[in-house]
Protein backbone atom coordinates (compact mmCIF):
# COMPACT_ATOMS: atom_id res chain seq x y z
CA UNK A 1 0.00 0.00 0.00
CA UNK A 2 2.82 2.41 0.89
CA UNK A 3 4.64 1.56 -2.29
CA UNK A 4 1.45 2.16 -4.27
CA UNK A 5 0.93 5.51 -2.54
CA UNK A 6 4.54 6.48 -3.21
CA UNK A 7 4.21 5.57 -6.89
CA UNK A 8 0.94 7.49 -7.20
CA UNK A 9 2.52 10.56 -5.62
CA UNK A 10 5.48 10.30 -7.99
CA UNK A 11 3.20 10.03 -11.02
CA UNK A 12 1.14 13.01 -9.89
CA UNK A 13 4.19 15.21 -9.32
CA UNK A 14 5.66 14.13 -12.67
CA UNK A 15 2.40 14.91 -14.45
CA UNK A 16 2.25 18.34 -12.82
CA UNK A 17 5.95 18.98 -13.40
CA UNK A 18 6.50 19.78 -9.72
CA UNK A 19 9.63 17.79 -8.91
CA UNK A 20 11.77 20.90 -9.25
CA UNK A 21 9.56 22.76 -6.79
CA UNK A 22 9.56 19.91 -4.27
CA UNK A 23 13.33 19.56 -4.54
CA UNK A 24 13.93 23.31 -4.39
CA UNK A 25 13.02 25.98 -1.88
CA UNK A 26 9.34 25.06 -1.53
CA UNK A 27 10.14 22.77 1.41
CA UNK A 28 11.70 25.70 3.27
CA UNK A 29 8.73 27.94 2.44
CA UNK A 30 6.27 25.33 3.72
CA UNK A 31 8.31 24.86 6.92
CA UNK A 32 8.31 28.61 7.54
CA UNK A 33 4.58 28.97 6.87
CA UNK A 34 3.79 26.00 9.12
CA UNK A 35 5.88 27.35 12.02
CA UNK A 36 4.33 30.80 11.80
CA UNK A 37 0.80 29.37 11.46
CA UNK A 38 1.22 27.15 14.53
CA UNK A 39 2.46 30.02 16.68
CA UNK A 40 -0.14 32.41 15.29
CA UNK A 41 -2.85 29.97 16.38
CA UNK A 42 -1.78 30.76 19.95
CA UNK A 43 -1.72 34.54 19.50
CA UNK A 44 -5.36 35.15 20.56
CA UNK A 45 -4.78 33.23 23.81
CA UNK A 46 -1.60 35.16 24.51
CA UNK A 47 -3.33 38.46 23.79
CA UNK A 48 -6.08 37.62 26.30
CA UNK A 49 -3.43 36.58 28.81
CA UNK A 50 -1.52 39.84 28.38
CA UNK A 51 -4.54 42.10 28.30
CA UNK A 52 -2.44 45.17 29.04
CA UNK A 53 0.02 44.57 26.19
CA UNK A 54 -0.39 45.60 22.53
CA UNK A 55 -1.85 42.83 20.35
CA UNK A 56 0.34 43.76 17.39
CA UNK A 57 3.49 43.02 19.37
CA UNK A 58 2.25 39.50 20.07
CA UNK A 59 1.66 38.85 16.37
CA UNK A 60 5.06 40.27 15.42
CA UNK A 61 6.70 38.10 18.08
CA UNK A 62 4.83 35.00 16.85
CA UNK A 63 5.90 35.63 13.25
CA UNK A 64 9.53 36.30 14.23
CA UNK A 65 9.83 33.21 16.43
CA UNK A 66 8.00 31.13 13.81
CA UNK A 67 10.43 32.17 11.07
CA UNK A 68 13.40 31.45 13.34
CA UNK A 69 12.08 28.02 14.32
CA UNK A 70 11.27 27.19 10.70
CA UNK A 71 14.75 28.17 9.47
CA UNK A 72 16.60 26.29 12.21
CA UNK A 73 14.37 23.24 11.83
CA UNK A 74 14.77 23.11 8.06
CA UNK A 75 18.56 23.39 8.00
CA UNK A 76 18.98 20.98 10.93
CA UNK A 77 16.75 18.39 9.24
CA UNK A 78 19.57 15.95 8.54
CA UNK A 79 19.69 15.20 12.28
CA UNK A 80 16.59 13.04 11.72
CA UNK A 81 18.58 11.01 9.16
CA UNK A 82 21.74 10.69 11.21
CA UNK A 83 20.15 10.08 14.60
CA UNK A 84 16.54 8.91 14.43
CA UNK A 85 16.43 6.98 11.15
CA UNK A 86 19.91 5.57 11.72
CA UNK A 87 18.88 4.28 15.15
CA UNK A 88 15.86 2.54 13.63
CA UNK A 89 17.05 1.33 10.22
CA UNK A 90 20.82 1.83 10.17
CA UNK A 91 23.24 -1.13 10.09
CA UNK A 92 22.67 -1.62 13.83
CA UNK A 93 19.10 -0.32 13.82
CA UNK A 94 16.72 -1.78 16.37
CA UNK A 95 13.99 -2.28 13.75
CA UNK A 96 16.23 -3.77 11.09
CA UNK A 97 15.29 -7.35 12.01
CA UNK A 98 11.60 -6.58 12.39
CA UNK A 99 9.39 -8.71 10.14
CA UNK A 100 6.28 -6.81 11.24
CA UNK A 101 5.64 -3.11 11.29
CA UNK A 102 6.79 -1.48 14.55
CA UNK A 103 3.81 0.15 16.28
CA UNK A 104 1.75 -1.06 13.30
CA UNK A 105 2.60 2.04 11.22
CA UNK A 106 6.37 2.18 10.72
CA UNK A 107 7.96 0.03 7.98
CA UNK A 108 9.46 -3.33 8.85
CA UNK A 109 13.22 -3.46 8.42
CA UNK A 110 13.84 -7.09 7.46
CA UNK A 111 13.45 -6.48 3.71
CA UNK A 112 15.87 -3.56 3.93
CA UNK A 113 18.43 -5.71 5.73
CA UNK A 114 18.25 -8.39 3.01
CA UNK A 115 18.47 -5.84 0.22
CA UNK A 116 21.49 -4.16 1.83
CA UNK A 117 23.28 -7.50 2.15
CA UNK A 118 22.58 -8.35 -1.51
CA UNK A 119 23.81 -4.95 -2.65
CA UNK A 120 27.00 -5.35 -0.61
CA UNK A 121 27.75 -8.57 -2.47
CA UNK A 122 26.96 -7.00 -5.85
CA UNK A 123 29.07 -3.85 -5.52
CA UNK A 124 32.01 -3.84 -7.94
CA UNK A 125 34.06 -1.92 -5.40
CA UNK A 126 33.82 -2.84 -1.76
CA UNK A 127 33.49 0.02 0.77
CA UNK A 128 36.85 1.21 2.07
CA UNK A 129 35.46 2.81 5.23
CA UNK A 130 35.90 1.39 8.75
CA UNK A 131 32.13 0.97 8.99
CA UNK A 132 31.56 -1.31 6.01
CA UNK A 133 27.80 -1.43 6.23
CA UNK A 134 27.47 2.36 6.17
CA UNK A 135 29.85 2.46 3.24
CA UNK A 136 27.53 0.19 1.26
CA UNK A 137 25.03 3.02 0.88
CA UNK A 138 27.63 5.50 -0.37
CA UNK A 139 29.09 3.04 -2.87
CA UNK A 140 25.61 2.02 -4.06
CA UNK A 141 24.74 5.67 -4.67
CA UNK A 142 27.89 6.10 -6.77
CA UNK A 143 26.92 3.10 -8.91
CA UNK A 144 23.29 4.15 -9.34
CA UNK A 145 24.16 7.75 -10.25
CA UNK A 146 25.96 6.60 -13.39
CA UNK A 147 22.65 6.34 -15.22
CA UNK A 148 20.27 9.29 -14.92
CA UNK A 149 17.05 7.33 -15.48
CA UNK A 150 17.94 4.76 -12.85
CA UNK A 151 18.88 7.41 -10.32
CA UNK A 152 15.75 9.51 -10.89
CA UNK A 153 13.49 6.62 -9.90
CA UNK A 154 15.65 5.90 -6.85
CA UNK A 155 15.90 9.55 -5.81
CA UNK A 156 12.19 10.43 -5.93
CA UNK A 157 11.29 8.90 -2.53
CA UNK A 158 14.40 10.56 -1.06
CA UNK A 159 13.24 13.98 -2.30
CA UNK A 160 9.80 13.44 -0.79
CA UNK A 161 11.28 12.28 2.52
CA UNK A 162 13.43 15.42 2.70
CA UNK A 163 10.36 17.55 2.09
CA UNK A 164 8.61 15.95 5.07
CA UNK A 165 11.81 16.01 7.11
CA UNK A 166 11.82 19.79 6.85
CA UNK A 167 8.51 19.89 8.72
CA UNK A 168 9.53 17.69 11.65
CA UNK A 169 11.64 20.14 13.65
CA UNK A 170 9.19 23.07 13.30
CA UNK A 171 6.31 20.90 14.58
CA UNK A 172 8.33 19.41 17.43
CA UNK A 173 9.95 22.72 18.41
CA UNK A 174 6.64 24.56 18.57
CA UNK A 175 5.17 21.68 20.61
CA UNK A 176 8.00 21.94 23.16
CA UNK A 177 7.69 25.72 23.31
CA UNK A 178 3.93 25.56 23.84
CA UNK A 179 4.10 22.84 26.51
CA UNK A 180 6.76 24.80 28.40
CA UNK A 181 4.51 27.86 28.28
CA UNK A 182 1.56 25.81 29.56
CA UNK A 183 3.69 24.52 32.44
CA UNK A 184 4.61 28.09 33.45
CA UNK A 185 1.03 29.42 33.45
CA UNK A 186 -0.06 27.89 36.81
CA UNK A 187 2.94 29.55 38.45
CA UNK A 188 1.80 33.00 37.36
CA UNK A 189 -1.78 32.43 38.43
CA UNK A 190 -3.16 31.71 34.97
CA UNK A 191 -3.86 27.98 35.17
CA UNK A 192 -7.24 28.42 33.47
CA UNK A 193 -5.46 29.75 30.36
CA UNK A 194 -3.44 26.52 29.92
CA UNK A 195 -5.97 24.35 27.96
CA UNK A 196 -5.58 26.24 24.63
CA UNK A 197 -1.81 25.90 24.94
CA UNK A 198 -2.09 22.18 25.65
CA UNK A 199 -4.44 21.76 22.72
CA UNK A 200 -2.05 23.44 20.30
CA UNK A 201 0.89 21.48 21.76
CA UNK A 202 -0.98 18.20 21.28
CA UNK A 203 -1.81 19.18 17.71
CA UNK A 204 1.87 19.90 17.02
CA UNK A 205 2.87 16.49 18.38
CA UNK A 206 0.22 14.85 16.21
CA UNK A 207 1.58 16.69 13.15
CA UNK A 208 5.10 15.56 14.04
CA UNK A 209 3.94 11.95 14.14
CA UNK A 210 1.95 12.34 10.89
CA UNK A 211 5.12 13.59 9.16
CA UNK A 212 7.47 11.10 10.85
CA UNK A 213 5.63 7.98 9.65
CA UNK A 214 5.64 8.77 5.89
CA UNK A 215 9.16 10.20 6.21
CA UNK A 216 10.36 6.84 7.54
CA UNK A 217 8.48 4.92 4.85
CA UNK A 218 9.90 7.06 2.06
CA UNK A 219 13.47 6.72 3.34
CA UNK A 220 13.08 2.95 3.47
CA UNK A 221 11.53 2.86 -0.03
CA UNK A 222 14.46 4.94 -1.33
CA UNK A 223 17.04 2.59 0.16
CA UNK A 224 15.16 -0.51 -1.01
CA UNK A 225 15.07 0.81 -4.56
CA UNK A 226 18.75 1.68 -4.39
CA UNK A 227 19.93 -1.68 -3.08
CA UNK A 228 17.59 -3.70 -5.28
CA UNK A 229 18.68 -1.75 -8.35
CA UNK A 230 22.37 -2.33 -7.64
CA UNK A 231 21.81 -6.06 -7.05
CA UNK A 232 19.60 -6.46 -10.16
CA UNK A 233 22.05 -4.55 -12.34
CA UNK A 234 24.89 -6.79 -11.17
CA UNK A 235 22.85 -9.93 -11.90
CA UNK A 236 21.99 -8.63 -15.37
CA UNK A 237 25.67 -7.98 -16.11
CA UNK A 238 26.60 -11.50 -15.03
CA UNK A 239 23.96 -13.05 -17.28
CA UNK A 240 25.11 -10.95 -20.24
CA UNK A 241 28.70 -12.15 -19.81
CA UNK A 242 27.52 -15.75 -20.03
Amino acid sequence: MVLDLTSRTEKLLTRLGMWGAVQGSSSLVVALILSVALLESLAPSVVRLLSSGPANSVHVFAVGIGLLVGMIGYFAGDVWDRVVFEAWYGPQGKWLDAARRPFLVFPAGSALKRARAQAAQALPRKPDTPDTEKGVYREAVKVARRQVERWERIEHPLILSRFLRGLLWPCLSVACLVFCSAAILPGVGAATKAPPFLLVGGGCLALTFLCLVPYSHLRVVHMLRLYQDVAAHHTKKKSERR
